[in-house]
């Protein structure tokens, strides 16, 4: 068996439907609909808690709410010890939880990572300001995705 990125769940339902090999896709009911597939197996993830998050992309922030999260990235062209702790020590020096880090490789050189980042708060409160402006006197290259509303998740 070999796999197939696609763009989303859907995208690999249409391509599926469009194709004559015999293949499979994961995707969701509505898609084997739309396409006119067979579903196979249902539930079929191996966390019954699994989800998805989803972004809707803007030209600006969403408004401060009280109750925000905010996305960056940044990363760093020298490499020495302490350059990354000393990024994370300014949010917590400041009270800013980092609610996800992760670092992915930045494709152009061994060694060289683009770090991701969520934290809780607005970009435009004092404290996530302040921390930020130190994080980009740091970075060699730094991107604010953008502030938002947290999920709440609804019962």
């Amino acid at each position: 068996v070999s796999a197939a990125a696609a763009l989303s769940t859907a995208a690999a339902a249409k391509r599926l439907s469009d194709s004559q090999e015999q293949a499979g896709a994961i995707g969701t009911i509505r898609a084997a609909e739309l396409y006119n597939l067979d579903v196979m197996a249902h539930c079929i993830q191996d966390n019954p808690n699994n989800v998805t998050r989803f972004a809707v992309l803007a030209t600006l922030d969403h408004e401060p709410s009280g109750n925000d999260r905010t996305s960056l990235c940044f990363s760093f062209t020298d490499d020495r010890p302490g350059l990354l702790y000393g990024v994370i020590k300014g949010f917590a020096e400041r009270g800013i939880n980092l609610a996800k880090i992760e670092s992915r490789p930045t494709g152009e050189s061994l060694g060289e990572y683009i770090f991701l980042v969520d934290l809780d708060g607005h970009r435009e409160e004092t404290p996530i300001r302040e921390a930020l402006q130190h994080l980009q006197e740091q970075a060699s290259w730094f991107r604010i995705f953008g502030s938002y509303p947290r999920y709440r998740r609804i019962s």
